[in-house]
């Protein structure tokens, strides 16, 4: 930090950045009001005695050193110099200790002060941050505080949701970012076909985890029903803390902290109207938008209650950055603004980090994706990476820059496309302005490993099973208020399994792509019995693999009521007799009918349901019956299972561009002169290895003299007789564990060192005219295998020669 800006002042002089970054947070820290109103007339969600009594437990060695094992141990540490890999290591060592630490502050509330010392790390929000608010402060805590806040955060988990209201999707395990983005749009997308004005409020609330007043935290926490004790322990922790800024790498300043930690806020500020299920705000952590009508009385209000907001909590609403946005036609735009004291936004605009507002087939709503993913590839053109190294990039990298979005949003067949391009081109195009061929098609490249593939995302498959998430959480979270929104907004099928289908084809609203996928997810559905008013008898796949309607045709023709429930033709005399199914059918059957008849009712008796529970959903790609990403992608490729030595290229420890170009070659793709000749270029085929066959990737890698010759030469250092198989793929499916005790790590990278020298060798003799013997080339061949040996462990010789003696050993 050469210069900083503090209070519209630029300071240059290292003692003034010292000085004023030091008075700059220890103001920001201070409490400047006397006194505070509270909240007496309002009504929060309480825990109960027993849930306080269970928060408030001793601590147990078990639940400590699980919590520890949960903490990376290379987080940097805090003033006392030690990181949680530490603790890993030396747990055997200081656990006693550690356990009378936390025995410690259990019965007496206290701990030494100097454990939560905290140094303040400043990390640039930007590129030449000047302003010191362009800088976001990181605390490095002392070991043990860190480790008795996360045992206390891992308490107060458990009941969080009996506290958090439903408009609020942080904090609560389950609820997710995407929760608040969807109901978002899909309550601007209502207001909009309303043809009624209103208003979005997005509130930036000034440090919103720095701001919290202390009295108003624990007053807060006594009215939610949490024990003295707890108060206590919560007391201790935001009161003892001490600050230090690192300033340029060294500790400046020691000063408190009168005001922190965790934001409630619970306001009703407004209705939107037109829907049975009225959102007047959705908050996740301190991101806050608010809905309500075009009209002054309602803004006032909003700017009364922040103000109450701020008086009882010390959270301050930073109006110069928050914007007020219309949802419709408002007139009165300006004036309405001016009320609020905030800016005029406009749709489309971004939602925690999504687009809000925008149409839901937009192409523009992808724009952001793709300037990502081109200055991701601007930063990589410059690197000469091998073919390996790219494709460990795409697949860590660029294919999960878009996830995010594909979470939610339908992607467009031209976005797809032109991702793929992006992908496509930084696979195969490398350095240089020469013509780069694509290999291998691109959908082969995007099928599963164990197919021939390369195991690279296909975005519109991948979108469709991101997507399916949503169809499966419609189902299991009923009482969430996303999924009441979507309830409300569009009604529910039979059942309750699903909205009823969205008519529209304009708008905002994202529910619409997602429920177009229903169909296809279906067919990877069962359906478990339980009460039975909810699975459809005929229609369902609750028995065996197939909907009954298809197992037994002529019946359910014949069925009184085709579209019955389980539950319907399930009958007793009394409460106490056991369930029988009782079916009724339009007409009597014939005699040679009856063993369908028969047959029918032999195979529906073993799913007799019990009544006892809920009908539920099962995912039948996974045992547990529940439903995650990679089983429903894999469905969706469908791809034909093809045997590949999937084993032999990619689970063999060898250097990533050797294993690439031996799935190139297995595929039969390198660029020989027959797969040349076939892009078009005239050229003599001949081997420039023996000067005789006819260059493919069989005889250049197996059967020409040169590479026949170096194959002897292996199998008769490892004592082995083996007939070559014709195909490259043929020699990989016979390698791996193919020869019993031969069979060895060394021996596994034999194939790869082998191919990838007599390939090094052909292109060698081609582009730069030099040409090896067949004793250089075998020695080429074994400096690489003991190269790529050496640097997994495989062999501990420290020489080449004496490798070369021992390799078949």
């Amino acid at each position: 930090m050469k210069k900083v800006e503090v209070d519209g002042i630029v300071h240059e002089n290292a003692v003034d950045i010292r000085d004023n970054v030091v008075c700059f947070y220890e103001s920001l820290y201070q409490e400047k009001e006397a006194w505070r109103p509270t909240v007496e007339g309002l009504d929060f969600h309480s825990i109960g005695a027993g849930d306080s009594a269970l928060l408030e437990r001793k601590f147990v060695r078990e639940e400590v050193s699980t919590v520890l094992k949960d903490l990376q141990g290379d987080k940097a540490p805090g003033p006392d110099g030690f990181s949680m890999a530490f603790f890993h290591k030396c747990w055997d060592i200081v656990g006693d200790d550690v356990m009378g630490f936390f025995e410690e502050f259990h019965t007496h509330c206290k701990f030494e002060k100097s454990l939560n010392a905290t140094f303040i790390a400043l990390i640039p929000k930007k590129r030449d941050a000047l302003n010191i608010r362009d800088y976001r402060p990181i605390s490095l805590v002392g070991s043990m505080y860190k480790l008795l806040s996360k045992v206390l955060a891992n308490r107060v988990k458990t009941v969080l949701a009996l506290l958090i209201s439903d408009s609020q999707n942080a904090f609560v395990g389950g609820r997710q970012t995407l929760d608040s983005v969807l109901i978002a749009n899909e309550c601007l997308d209502s207001r909009l076909k309303s043809s009624t004005p209103g208003i979005l409020c997005k509130l930036d609330i000034e440090k919103a985890y720095d701001h919290v007043n202390w009295d108003c935290l624990l007053y807060l926490l006594a009215r939610m029903g949490f024990g003295q004790r707890w108060c206590q322990w919560i007391k201790t922790c935001v009161s003892t803390v001490q600050f230090s800024v690192l300033v340029n790498g060294s500790p400046e300043g020691f000063f408190g902290n009168q005001r922190r930690l965790v934001l409630f806020m619970g306001f009703k500020v407004g209705v939107l109207g037109g829907s049975e299920v009225r959102i007047s705000h959705l908050l996740f952590a301190d991101d806050t938008i608010v809905f309500c009508d075009a009209v002054p009385e309602q803004v006032l209000q909003i700017r009364k209650v922040l103000s109450c907001f701020e008086a009882v909590t010390g959270l301050k609403v930073n109006l110069s950055k928050s914007e007020m946005v219309p949802v419709g036609v408002v007139d009165s735009m300006t004036s309405l603004a001016n009320i609020l004291c905030c800016r005029v936004g406009a749709l489309p605009m971004l939602y925690l980090g999504m687009p809000l507002g925008a149409p839901y087939k937009s192409s523009s709503v992808w724009n952001s994706v793709l300037e990502k993913i081109e200055r991701r590839l601007a930063s990589w053109q410059t690197l000469y990476l091998s073919k390996g190294g790219r494709l460990t990039l795409l697949k860590s990298t660029l294919s999960s820059l878009p996830t995010y979005f594909l979470s939610l949003f339908t992607i467009p067949v031209s976005v797809a496309q032109r991702i793929e391009k992006l992908q496509r081109n930084f696979l195969w195009d490398g350095m240089g302005d020469g013509v780069k061929y694509h290999l291998v098609r691109w959908d082969q490249v995007c099928s599963p490993m164990e197919c021939g593939g390369l195991g690279v995302k296909n975005l519109t498959l991948f979108n469709k099973a991101l997507l399916g998430k949503w169809l499966w959480r419609f189902d299991v979270e009923e009482s969430y208020l996303w999924r009441r929104v979507i309830a409300a907004k569009y009604g529910l099928e039979w059942g309750g399994w699903r909205s009823k289908p969205c008519r529209e084809i304009h708008g905002c609203g994202l529910w619409k792509g997602i429920s177009l996928g229903w169909d296809v997810f279906l067919e990877r559905i069962d359906f478990a019995v339980g009460k039975g008013d909810r699975i459809r008898f005929w229609f369902d796949n609750w028995c065996g693999n197939s909907p009954l309607k298809d197992l037994f045709p002529t019946l359910f023709l014949c069925a009184t009521d085709r579209a019955t429930s389980v539950a319907a033709v399930l009958s007793r005399p009394d409460s106490m007799a056991s369930w029988s199914w009782n079916i009724s059918f339009v007409r009597d059957f014939n005699d040679w009918e009856l063993p369908e008849v028969l047959s029918f009712f032999k195979f529906i008796q073993p799913f007799l349901p019990s009544r006892e529970t809920e009908d539920k959903l099962v995912w039948s790609l996974r045992k547990s019956g529940l439903f995650d990403v990679r089983s429903y992608y894999g469905a969706l490729q469908a791809s034909s299972r093809s045997r590949f030595p999937r084993k032999m290229i990619w689970g063999v420890k060898a250097p990533r561009r050797i294993s690439f170009f031996l799935w190139t070659a297995a595929r039969g793709k390198i660029l020989t002169c027959d797969n040349l000749m076939k892009r078009g270029h005239v050229l003599a085929a001949w081997c420039c290895m023996c000067k005789k066959g006819w260059e493919t990737v069989d005889h250049l890698l197996i059967h020409c003299e040169v590479a026949a010759a170096l194959w002897g030469f292996v199998f008769h250092r490892f004592g082995i007789q083996w007939v070559l198989p014709n195909k490259v793929i043929e020699l990989l499916f016979g390698w791996l564990n193919g020869f019993g005790k031969h069979s060895s790590d060394i021996w596994n990278l034999v194939p790869h060192c082998l191919m990838w020298s007599l390939w090094h060798e052909r292109n060698s003799r081609i582009f730069e005219d030099k040409e090896q013997s067949l004793l250089h080339l075998q020695e080429s061949f074994v400096g690489l295998l003991y190269d790529c040996s050496r640097s997994w462990g495989f062999t501990t010789v420290s020489s080449l020669p004496e490798f070369a003696v021992s390799f078949n050993d």
